[in-house]
């Protein structure tokens, strides 16, 4: 076969990993960072098999994508760009591209060592299928069964909520309706009322609009407990009106109930909420999983996203114990550091060691040189270097693979099809 020419355009480490992985397929690379559009045409001009795309910045690689087909109407483009709508849209309006994005091809190598020590990744198909490697074959299994206990999730996510507001509203207003049924009843008992009349007068000083008038004429002892009830219903209303009013005019990337409440047990940590971040989320939630992230910047992008997808985002320090432990580390399936610094997720992964020694841990390298060597962090968890995987993808893609996902065994790469068809990579995903 032919030594195939691929033109690549882009900086960084992803890219350099990407020419790395052509390279070792023994394609022929040229590379250009952020060409002008003169020296962008003569490297078209001297012919190319193929055209990669490749940055983590979605604007920059449509705008690159674009300047190739207006020079070149035919050559194959293979582009990264995270968001889908963006993406869609680009392969609708240039014929012959191909995109994908770094989150999308790591995010099923990340979420198979979340629920299982001898998965090697869960395909985001529908529904999403789980994948074990084993000495290179590779071979669909069934997802880990964990709905058994999402009654008891459920139960624990209400009476023990993350978010203060939501506990001052859930307290408060279960507070407020004890009161309620107590005055009820005793009014009912003591006072000789119906019910009815009885809720109505328990109503009316709950809600402090008048007193219940058959009061006054009951006993004195009557008097004080009833008494007594409203101060604590007052307190009770405090709390609840206090609840009430933060979660209205404040931003809450969490809730007391659904989708957006903070589960107790059974779930996945994901400590950095950037595009693979928010990607491994989706895609674990798919799996039935319930999930929680944890991002340091409240005004993040994705942040904003993952809310509108009803992901309860937490915001904090994913290295602090203490907030470790107000997740119930103890209970989760497994923690994901997937931040994009190496010693960050490094830091989250030592104090998740401290706080759960059995805990199953999931470590994003490779955007460092301290990520590059991946062999030396396996006795901290599973590591995936999401630069390496990607760029066994798009370098794949790029030569003409019908590859749909990469499949991690140890540190070889297999590029698999939707038949399930496999093809090994030359270049190593582990250093």
């Amino acid at each position: 076969m032919a030594q195939r020419r691929i033109l690549l355009l882009g900086a960084g480490d992803l890219t350099d990993e990407t020419c790395a992985a052509l390279e070792a397929s023994g394609a022929e690379v040229v590379r250009q960072e952020d060409p002008e559009h003169e020296e962008l045409r003569d490297a078209l001009t001297q012919g190319a098999d193929a055209v990669a795309v490749v940055s983590r910045d979605d604007a920059w690689p449509l705008r690159a994508a674009l300047l190739v087909r207006h020079l070149d109407a035919d050559v194959p483009i293979v582009a990264t760009i995270f968001d889908p709508a963006t993406g869609r849209e680009l392969e609708q309006e240039i014929d012959n591209c191909t995109i994908t994005s770094l989150a999308d091809v790591v995010a099923p190598s990340l979420a198979g060592p979340c629920l299982g020590d001898d998965l090697a990744a869960v395909l985001d198909t529908d529904p999403p299928t789980a994948l074990k490697s084993d000495g290179g074959t590779v071979e669909p299994v069934s997802l880990p069964e964990v709905r058994a206990r999402r009654a008891r999730a459920l139960a624990s996510a209400i009476l023990k909520p993350f978010d203060r507001s939501a506990a001052l509203v859930f307290f408060g207003a279960v507070g407020l309706f004890l009161i309620l049924v107590a005055e009820t009843v005793s009014a009912a008992l003591v006072l000789d009322q119906n019910l009815v009349d009885a809720f109505y007068g328990a109503v009316k000083t709950l809600v402090t609009v008048d007193p219940n008038p058959d009061v006054q004429d009951g006993p004195e002892w009557f008097k004080v407990v009833i008494s007594l009830s409203m101060l604590i219903a007052l307190l009770f209303a405090a709390a609840f009106t206090g609840g009430l009013v933060e979660r209205l005019i404040g931003r809450n990337l969490t809730g007391l109930l659904g989708r957006r409440a903070v589960p107790r047990s059974d779930h996945v940590i994901v400590v950095g909420l950037g595009q693979v971040g928010l990607r491994l989320c989706i895609l674990l939630r798919a799996c039935g999983i319930s999930v929680v992230a944890v991002d340091d910047q409240p005004d993040g992008e994705n942040v904003g996203q993952a809310r509108r997808l009803g992901v309860p985002v937490v915001i904090g320090r994913g290295a602090d114990p203490s907030l470790l432990r107000r997740l119930s580390l103890d209970r989760a399936i497994a923690l994901a550091a997937v931040t994009a610094d190496d010693l960050q997720n490094i830091k989250v992964t030592l104090a998740s060691r401290a706080e759960s020694s059995d805990l199953r841990i999931v470590l994003r390298a490779g955007s460092n040189a301290t990520g590059g060597e991946t062999r030396s962090l396996e006795r901290l968890g599973h590591v995936r270097d999401v630069h390496r995987i990607g760029a066994v993808y798009i370098a794949g893609l790029a030569l003409g693979s019908a590859a749909t996902h990469v499949v991690v065994d140890d540190e070889v790469a297999h590029l698999r099809d939707e038949d399930g068809g496999l093809e090994r990579c030359a270049y190593p995903v582990a250093g």
